[in-house]
Formats: C-alpha cells, structure tokens, sequence
C-alpha cells in the first residue's frame, strides 16, 4: 500500500521570508557603517546626510519613520528567533530562585500568552515568588525588547528598562508571595490556552517564517508609531506639542499607568508608540517607563490569562502589587533623571 507523506504548507513562504531578512540586514549594516563614517545622527541629518538633501522631506521622513524602523525590528526578531531555538532545548532545567527566573524570562522571546505553558509545568517545580518574576518578565524583556530599546531610544532608555523590569518582578514576586502566605492560601487555576488557534505566538520551525508572522502582530503598531512622527515632523511641532503637555510628573505616571493597563502590546510594540511622544514632547521618561511596564506586563489580555492560572484572588493582589511598584519606578526614574 502506497503512503503518502502529508507536508505541512508554512503560512508564509519561506524564500521569500529569508530575502527580506537578508536585504533587511544589508541595507541597515550599511546604513550604520555610512552614519559612523560620516558622524550623522538626527540632529545634523539635514546638513550631513546625501539621502536627506536628494529626497523630498515627507518621502525621507517615511523611509525613516516606516521602513528603516520596521527593518531594524525584523533584525530584532530575528536575532530573538535563534536564542529562541537554542534556549528551548535547556527548558527541562527550571529555574530554582528569582534571579534565573529573571534570566529565563529575559532570554526567552515570548509574550505572557507563550509563558502559561512553560508555567504550568514550573508550578511543580518553582515557588511561587519565583513564578511571578518569570510571568512578569516575559513579555517585559527578551533579546529582541533590548535590542530594540537600543537601536530606537538608545541605551540609557534601554537600560532603565532592563533595571526597572528586575525591580518590578523581583519586587512583585516577593510582595505576593508574602501576603499570599499571610493571608490566604495559595490557589493554582487551570491553564487555558489564551488562543487556541496559536495566534499569541508565532509557532513554525522556521525562524525566517516566524519573523514574517511576529513582523505581521506588530506592524500596526509601527504604523501609529510611524504616523504619530510623521505628523509631528512635518507640520507645526511647536503648535501641535501644546497638546501633550506632560509638564506635571506626578499626574503623567499616573495617566501613564491607566493608559496602560487596559492597552494590549507585546513584541516591544510600546517602544514605538513612546519613540515620538520621548522626542519630540516634554513626557519623562519616567513617565515613559510606567507605561511600558504596565502595558506589556499587567495588560489586560495578561491579567485574564494569568487568572486562568493564579486564580482571581491571586491575579489581584499581583495587579495591586505591580501598580504600586509601577508608580514608585515611575517616581524614582524622574527624580533621578
């Protein structure tokens, strides 16, 4: 009897997959190598940079703002997908405390939908302060995350971020395990996929496919990051500003916290919405950090999903948690800088 071997068809061709990594990874080395012989950046573009004074501004402002972004991302990911593939191999060896959760959390590129299964097998395993840092840190920091902080907000912001994460799930695991054990017992809920369909992560073999369909999540949000720019730029910055005025630190974390919350974002997404809103508005980034911590961590897609797992009571107390050590990073961050 003859059998016939079912292949299964990636949602993405992968040839075409591999050429725009691989020119994407072309044209940004060489744009680099181009910026730091010639000395450029955004302050002296205009006077500096060929391309900037041959195009038309508005055509300049969009490959910036769209495209070299979006191909900066795609090397970002790519990056993620290979430390993926070699990370998932060691996942039979949990982490035993907080800090290698921490480790874990950061190394693994995978959103809080990605990290339920990995937490329904540590649950066994791990305490529960040590659960908590790892379902805080996932979706917060992952290769990809940082070095997209870098490359798009440069490295003062991208190191904020990895110390107010480490604050943040270190803090928030002890809180809770802490009051858990003071005042109820700890009760694990049953993991629910939070899409059945795989949505949440791209799940294929191939790491150029997968760039293709993470490059697809977050293309919106490279669209209204791009946007917002694209209009600050090109007309009145000065006139359109006065209506972010973030002047008031104090009430700017706190918008900035309930902002966040309810907004779903993943795959470094927040970076971009706060790219133009850092540059070209008086926002701290104090204020910046406290919406990117809320955001990716204690969204509400999040929130639902770790219910499903911690139980409401527990899912609570973790919010309440993370909002007071949210608005206390926020506080420090602006007063330190």
């Amino acid at each position: 009897m003859e059998t016939t071997k079912i292949t299964r068809k990636e949602p993405v061709n992968p040839l075409l997959s591999r050429t725009i990594v691989w020119t994407a990874m072309v044209i940004i080395i060489a744009d680099r190598v181009y910026a730091n012989i010639y000395g450029i950046h955004s302050m002296n573009r205009e006077a500096l940079c060929i391309i900037y004074k041959t195009l038309p501004r508005w055509l300049f402002l969009c490959w910036e703002n769209f495209i070299e972004i979006s191909f900066i991302i795609l090397i970002g990911i790519f990056a993620g997908a290979i430390i993926e593939r070699y990370s998932y191999k060691l996942k039979r060896f949990f982490p035993k405390n907080q800090l290698l959760a921490f480790v874990y959390g950061a190394v693994l590129p995978i959103c809080s939908c990605g990290a339920i299964p990995l937490i329904e097998v540590m649950k066994q395993r791990c305490s529960l302060r040590t659960i908590i840092t790892f379902i805080i840190v996932a979706p917060l920091l992952n290769p990809f995350i940082v070095i997209m902080s870098f490359s798009i907000l440069g490295i003062r912001y991208a190191v904020i971020r990895v110390v107010a994460s480490f604050i943040l799930s270190m803090g928030a695991g002890i809180m809770v395990e802490w009051i858990s054990k003071k005042f109820f017992k700890e009760e694990y809920g049953k993991y629910e996929s939070c899409n059945p369909s795989g949505g949440c992560t791209a799940f294929t073999r191939d790491i150029f496919v997968k760039n293709m369909l993470l490059m697809k999540q977050i293309m919106p949000y490279i669209l209204v990051g791009g946007l917002i720019t694209l209009s600050l730029e090109l007309f009145n910055p000065k006139q359109m500003l006065s209506f972010f005025n973030f002047s008031n630190q104090w009430l700017s974390i706190l918008i900035m916290l309930v902002i966040g919350i309810p907004v779903f974002v993943c795959n470094g997404a927040d970076i971009l919405i706060m790219k133009p809103l850092l540059s070209l508005t008086d926002l701290t980034i104090g204020s910046s950090m406290v919406f990117s911590l809320a955001s990716s961590s204690v969204c509400i897609s999040s929130i639902i999903i770790t219910a499903k797992f911690l139980g409401k009571k527990m899912t609570t107390l973790l919010i309440i948690c993370m909002g007071i050590i949210i608005l206390a990073i926020g506080a420090i961050i602006n007063l330190l800088c």
